[in-house]
C-alpha cells in the first residue's frame, strides 16, 4: 500500500462524507473521516480522556468529530473542546492530527509525518 514518497493509503475514496473507519500506520491507530461537506482528516483513533476508540465510538458533526462517550469534540486540526449543556465550550486535551491527502485511490498519509 506504499505509494510514491513514503505515502501510505489509509482509505477507500468510498468513504462517505460524515462517516469514520479505522486503519493502522506503524505503531499508530488512526480514525479516517470526513467532515460533512466531505472533507477527510486523520487522526489519533484513542479519544485522549478515557482512551475511546473514535471510529467506533465517535460520530462526526460538522466539521468536528465527537467522542459519544463523554461528548469531547475534536476539530480536524485536533483541537479538543468539550460543550456543556447550554453550550459553552471548554478547552480539553488535543488530539493527533496527519496530514492527508486525497486522489482517486483514496485517502493517504505520509509516514513519519
Amino acid at each position: 500500500m506504499d505509494g510514491d514518497h513514503g505515502w501510505v493509503r489509509v482509505a477507500g475514496a468510498s468513504l462517505s462524507a460524515g462517516t469514520t473507519t479505522e486503519a493502522t500506520l506503524d505503531d499508530h491507530d488512526l480514525v479516517v473521516w470526513r467532515t460533512t461537506d466531505g472533507r477527510p482528516c486523520v487522526m489519533e483513533a484513542r479519544c485522549p480522556h478515557q482512551w475511546s476508540h473514535l471510529a467506533g465510538e465517535g460520530a462526526v458533526e460538522g466539521d468536528e468529530l465527537v467522542c459519544l462517550t463523554h461528548f469531547w469534540r475534536f476539530t480536524t486540526e485536533g483541537e479538543g473542546w468539550k460543550e456543556n449543556i447550554g453550550g459553552r465550550r471548554d478547552r480539553k486535551g488535543d488530539i493527533r492530527t496527519w496530514p492527508c491527502r486525497e486522489d482517486a485511490d483514496g485517502i493517504w498519509v505520509r509516514r513519519g509525518d
